[in-house]
């Protein structure tokens, strides 16, 4: 069966405002994004990466720790 290459068409990053984790590393608080691609098949891959406050260097793919529900996220 022959590889279907996907490619991008979009690009969107959301900064998480009410995000409230720490880093992983150090344990300074931490910042997330969210970065959703869409492709040409219509798929569409949103992960959360969070990284460190201070310049320490830790960044990682996480789930989102937020202190309010979805429906107080802004658009």
């Amino acid at each position: 069966m022959p590889e279907t290459r996907r490619r991008v068409v979009r690009n969107h990053t959301d900064e998480i405002l009410n995000y409230f984790g720490k880093c992983k590393s150090c344990g300074y608080p931490a910042r997330a994004e969210s970065y959703r691609r869409i492709y040409d098949t219509g798929e569409i891959e949103t992960v959360v990466i969070a990284h460190c406050g201070l310049p320490c260097g830790w960044s990682d793919q996480v789930l989102p720790t937020t202190m309010t529900g979805p429906a107080a996220r802004l658009v």
